[in-house]
């Protein structure tokens, strides 16, 4: 996922008004670690994570 998708994905998750602490609990993963993954560089985000996400947003 590029920094663009990445920084796209935080977006929609503020437009829906989806805090990060939120998503952690319902993905089952630290707050932390999605912080991490949300950090606009060129790691890979797992599709797992990537997937649950986008559930929250829809």
């Amino acid at each position: 996922m590029d920094p663009a998708d990445k920084r796209a994905l935080k977006d929609r998750l503020d437009e829906k008004g989806v805090e990060l602490g939120k998503a952690a609990e319902e993905l089952k993963v630290p707050e932390q670690i999605i912080a991490l993954y949300l950090t606009e560089d060129s790691n890979p985000i797992p599709k797992r994570i990537v997937d649950g996400l986008n559930n929250l947003i829809q």
